[in-house]
Order: structure tokens, then C-alpha cells, then sequence
């Protein structure tokens, strides 16, 4: 993966692990999601993403301000990270998309053991509706929530940063 990318970040229910993920798209023009920005301990989180948003410059940063992530908020502003916090809405919109990329082969991961084991034991719930990722599983879900808010904050900077988006 070259070029521009999003993160998004997820704190485990259980408060023992967080995941960044990055988001972008890759030389075989697929969304790619890698955990290797980090997955440890949530006290690591800001310090890691603080480093990220000075080299990468991401298009966005996302977190789910409705879940277990809504502590990293202020400790992310205070840090200078503009974070973009998803509404309800936008979870389930991000977790539709993300269900359609994997079953139209537009996603790539790389095959990182927490991020897979996450995806093998994902439950989904209802929610506003529609459906989301369900946290209270005995597999830690924060690599797989983290993969889906940086795809959901990568595509729509794609769509706001595309030429002919809006007519005047």
C-alpha cells in the first residue's frame, strides 16, 4: 500500500488490547488493511498514533465515539489528532461496506494472526436497523472494528476528494 491511507482504532471490550488499522488502497487497486500499525496495550495508543499522524498524514483517523474507543477521544484531540467519530449510522454503513468488499474481493489483508482470528470468530448484532460487528465475543473484535473504520474513513475520503462529486 503507497500513498494515502486512514487508520482507525478500537479498544477491546475487555480493555486489555487496542488495534490500529490502516486503510488504503493498494498496487492491485483493492483497499488493504494492515494491523501492523499497532495492536497492544490502549495505554500505547495515543503515544503510536501521535508518530503515525506526523509520518502518514492520514485522511483520516476514525473511532467509534459509541463504544469502548470513546475514551481515546480527548487524549487523541489533546495529542493534535483531528479524529473523525462515527455516529451510529455510520457504523452500520461502514460495516455493510466493509461485508461487500470482502464478498467482491475489493479488500486485502495480510493475513496478521489477531486481525484473522478476529474476522473467524465475528458475530454481528442489530443495530439502528441494520447490523454491526458484535463486540462481546470471546475473540478480542478490536483489529476487526479498527479494519472497518479506517475502510469506511479511506472510502469516503475517496468520495469527497473525487472530481465531479458535487454539481453546482
Amino acid at each position: 500500500m503507497s500513498g494515502e491511507v486512514a487508520f482507525g482504532a478500537a479498544v477491546s471490550e475487555d480493555r486489555q488490547h487496542a488495534a490500529v488499522v490502516s486503510a488504503g488502497r493498494g498496487s492491485s487497486g483493492r483497499i488493504v488493511v494492515d494491523l501492523s500499525p499497532f495492536y497492544d496495550h490502549p495505554r500505547g495508543v495515543v503515544a503510536r498514533m501521535a508518530h503515525l499522524y506526523m509520518e502518514h498524514s492520514p485522511v483520516a483517523v476514525v473511532v467509534n465515539a459509541k463504544s469502548q474507543s470513546a475514551t481515546l477521544l480527548k487524549p487523541l484531540a489533546e495529542a493534535g489528532i483531528m479524529v473523525t467519530e462515527m455516529s451510529v449510522e455510520d457504523v452500520v454503513v461502514a460495516h455493510a461496506e466493509f461485508l461487500d468488499l470482502v464478498s467482491d474481493g475489493g479488500l486485502e489483508h495480510l493475513d496478521q494472526p489477531p486481525l484473522t482470528a478476529a474476522v473467524r470468530a465475528a458475530q454481528q448484532r442489530p443495530l439502528a436497523g441494520a447490523k454491526a460487528w458484535k463486540p462481546q465475543v470471546e475473540t478480542d473484535q478490536s483489529p476487526l472494528v479498527a479494519a472497518t473504520g479506517a475502510a469506511w474513513g479511506f472510502l469516503r475520503w475517496e468520495e469527497m476528494s473525487t472530481p465531479g462529486v458535487y454539481e453546482i
